[in-house]
């Protein structure tokens, strides 16, 4: 198949399939000779009469059949295939309303019933189904109502469909509390590691005010410019 020989290709596809009929790779591989040529629908064809006679493997096979549908630009189409696999159609990695709905049911408050809906509120939110997003977003935070993250996406959806309701969720904001703001910035500002910088016309009071540097301590301080020239009195700017 990789070196185009197409008619050797066909015809040891065909002897392997015979020696195994179960086996997929042979199809796997005519399928693709096909598609490669040109010949999609003689693809499909292919896999659908496989997955026919073989509903054992019939996921793997409608994998292959959804990704050619989308490879064609068909995502309607690799979407009803999908949905059309029992095996498959629950699965995490195929994220459609049943799916969430299935898991409410099935294992709610489970990791993958929480990624799902985690997942949606994020593709509605990009494609503007806002009141859709919130929906997903207050389930997410009645399941963690410390998630941070969440309630920053709930009160933004919210801003752009209701901004006062948007203000009750903004409460819980720990950004709302000015007392902790005002602690941690004392402790930044206190903090061992705490660089102050001064601005020009600026002054510091205190023991915080920096000692005036002498022009003698340049040499101290690092390797100095080719062209310095003691003579002359450094920029303060610079």
């Amino acid at each position: 198949m990789n070196t185009n020989q197409t008619e050797q290709c066909c015809k040891i596809s065909a002897s392997l399939q015979s020696q195994s009929l179960e086996h997929l790779l042979p199809v796997l591989i005519q399928a693709a000779q096909y598609y490669g040529e040109k010949q999609h629908t003689k693809a499909i064809e292919l896999l659908q009469e496989f997955s026919d006679q073989r509903p054992e493997n019939a996921a793997e096979i409608k994998l292959t059949m959804a990704q050619l549908k989308i490879s064609q630009g068909s995502i309607s189409k690799a979407c009803l295939i999908l949905r059309s696999t029992e095996e498959l159609k629950h699965e995490p990695g195929i994220v459609v309303c049943t799916t969430i709905q299935w898991y409410q049911n099935h294992q709610p408050k489970s990791p993958a019933h929480l990624s799902l809906i985690r997942e949606a509120a994020n593709f509605k939110l990009k494609y503007g189904w806002k009141r859709e997003a919130i929906s997903d977003l207050e389930q997410l935070r009645k399941q963690n109502p410390k998630d941070i993250h969440t309630l920053a996406q709930l009160i933004s959806a919210y801003s752009l469909v209701d901004p006062e309701k948007a203000k009750a969720p903004s409460k819980h904001s720990p950004l709302s509390d000015s007392t902790s703001l005002k602690a941690d910035a004392e402790a930044l500002e206190n903090s061992p590691g705490a660089t102050y910088i001064l601005k020009k016309g600026g002054k510091v009071t205190g023991d915080r005010q920096p000692k005036e540097q002498e022009p003698g301590d340049l040499k101290k301080n690092g390797k100095l410019p080719k062209n310095y020239d003691p003579e002359v009195t450094p920029d303060p700017e610079r």
